[in-house]
């Protein structure tokens, strides 16, 4: 479960970002600060980061690393590796009103993988790719 969180996390620190102008200025500044402890904590450059926000997710243990960081952050995951859908539904719902077609993309994303890392990965992929078109 907590590659799940993982992945939920970027999920929603992606869709924020990409949103970054409709933030709250407090909301902006949690997601800054997310973003920024995840990335000392990981060693997650900034490219990685900037080329994920335009769709191009590495495949780095590193970045992997960062997606989980900041689901277990954000409260998407949880220590014991339960993924919360709502958390990150709740997340997401700041930019779009369409509550069950972002259930149907959360669903049709979340696969349990053999690591967080993977997890986590695997969801961001299939929401940019579903969403995005990424």
């Amino acid at each position: 479960m907590h590659n799940f969180t993982i992945i939920v996390i970027l999920a929603c620190t992606f869709v924020s970002a990409l949103a970054v102008g409709d933030l709250t200025p407090e909301q902006r500044q949690r997601f800054f600060n997310f973003q920024n402890e995840c990335m000392q904590e990981t060693g997650a450059t900034d490219d990685m980061i900037l080329k994920a926000f335009r769709g191009e997710l590495t495949d780095s243990p590193l970045f992997k690393d960062h997606l989980v960081c900041l689901g277990l952050k954000s409260g998407v995951v949880d220590k014991e590796g339960n993924y919360h859908k709502e958390v990150l539904k709740k997340e997401i719902m700041m930019f779009t009103d369409d509550g069950d077609k972002l259930d149907k993309l959360l669903d049709r994303c979340y696969e349990k993988h053999d690591t967080q890392q993977e997890t986590a990965f695997k969801m961001m992929q299939c929401i940019f790719k579903e969403h995005f078109g990424h």
